[in-house]
């Protein structure tokens, strides 16, 4: 079996497996498939496994900074200023190598921001799904060698 194909068995069974056990447990099933492709935009392996885990949740963190900020001073009003640091820090924050993955840090904010956790067991829970997603990414990118290896 080629590569191709054995990506698209080990995705395909893996999704599938994710989105049952996702809709049992209350995880986000969005945000890990959002994290299943930044995992492999990141260029896959582990150091794709590495950036996307990093950059997700950090693109998380500011978010959750952002609207614990504009809760608690009751700046609704200039919440959109408030994102906009946000967007700044996000791209900022890529001097540093782990966090070099800038689409991933937009896309663990933007599942964040969309989902609106209103505790903080909510952000837990998207955290977990983004790192479910990543690592799902990994499991299904070992699984197709393994599958085309054989054939």
């Amino acid at each position: 079996m080629d590569m191709l194909t054995a990506l698209a068995l080990s995705i395909g069974v893996l999704i599938a497996l994710w989105v049952k056990v996702g809709t049992m447990t209350s995880l986000l099933v969005p945000a890990g498939i959002i994290a299943w492709a930044c995992f492999f935009a990141a260029g896959g392996k582990t150091q794709g496994l590495q950036k996307t885990i990093a950059a997700t949740l950090s693109g998380l963190v500011w978010v959750w900074l952002a609207i614990a900020l504009i809760w608690t001073t009751h700046m609704g009003s200039w919440a959109w200023v408030i994102f906009g640091v946000v967007a700044f820090m996000l791209v900022l924050q890529s001097r540093v190598q782990a966090l070099s993955f800038i689409p991933g840090a937009f896309c663990g904010a933007a599942v964040t921001a969309w989902a609106a956790p209103s505790n903080p067991k909510g952000y837990l829970m998207v955290a977990v799904a983004l790192v479910a997603g990543a690592v799902l990414g990994y499991i299904s990118e070992m699984g197709a060698g393994m599958i085309a290896r054989k054939a």
